[in-house]
């Protein structure tokens, strides 16, 4: 049953801006089910145990408790958030959430079977993000899955003037000039990135991961057809050979 509208955080209310709003952040979760799905299906005596990085109100859990057998640990800094998800779901006792940053908690990403980040490494500072995958591939989990939005190329364009367009509220993040380079893939004449959407770089992201565990799939958002400069977002799986 859908959550009245007055029971939902601002964030998902951005979310939930439109259809298509909802759509694009609906992609992500359509392969984290799929990847839980196969997941499952190799070990289906125990529970997956599971952590999510930036859980937000823990919309994942939601997700994957209806589902499949799982344990699960949320890490968010937004004391709403981890408000709103402790309302909902603490009456679970697979369900456990950390109100932290996950700097003082890589003690959980071990002995765990997913890892996932799910539109939250951009809003963590670039350094942290580096010691963070690290962490994540020391720890080796069956799976790491992340997603990230896309703020470089020509999807800027469409994305910024849409949101104009629209009375959505992500182009006032960005002044008009930065859009235009930021659609050019001039990311010098664009602020440098910090803790928002503006100047992040997923090709960075990219190669981070690259260097530290294989990317096992790549897909983009709302088409895995796409070119990756037309996609509003990228996904990253990661996962240890059998």
């Amino acid at each position: 049953m859908k959550k009245p509208e007055t029971n939902l955080t601002r964030y998902e209310k951005i979310q939930n801006f439109n259809p298509l709003v909802s759509r694009l952040h609906g992609t992500r979760y359509k392969h984290l089910i799929a990847l839980f799905n196969d997941l499952s299906l190799k070990n289906p005596s125990r529970p997956l145990k599971v952590v999510d990085i930036g859980c937000a109100h823990a919309k994942a859990f939601d997700v994957l408790q209806s589902r499949f057998n799982i344990d699960y640990v949320g890490i968010d800094l937004d004391e709403e958030l981890v408000r709103t998800a402790k309302a909902r779901y603490s009456k679970y006792s697979n369900f456990r959430i950390i109100h932290d940053s996950v700097t003082n908690h890589y003690n959980e990403l071990q002995n765990v079977d997913v890892i996932i980040a799910l539109e939250s490494l951009e809003h963590i500072p670039e350094s942290i993000v580096v010691r963070l995958i690290e962490h994540i591939a020391r720890a080796k989990p069956a799976a790491f899955m992340c997603s990230v939005p896309n703020e470089v190329g020509p999807i800027v364009f469409l994305k910024n003037i849409g949101s104009l367009l629209t009375g959505y509220m992500r182009h006032k993040e960005y002044k008009w000039r930065e859009t235009l380079h930021a659609g050019l893939f001039n990311l010098d004449k664009v602020e440098t990135h910090g803790i928002g959407h503006k100047g992040f770089d997923w090709r960075w992201l990219a190669q981070t991961i690259r260097h530290n565990m294989p990317i096992t799939e790549t897909h983009t958002n709302p088409f895995d057809w796409l070119p990756k400069t037309l996609s509003f977002s990228v996904i990253f799986i990661c996962r240890q050979k059998s």
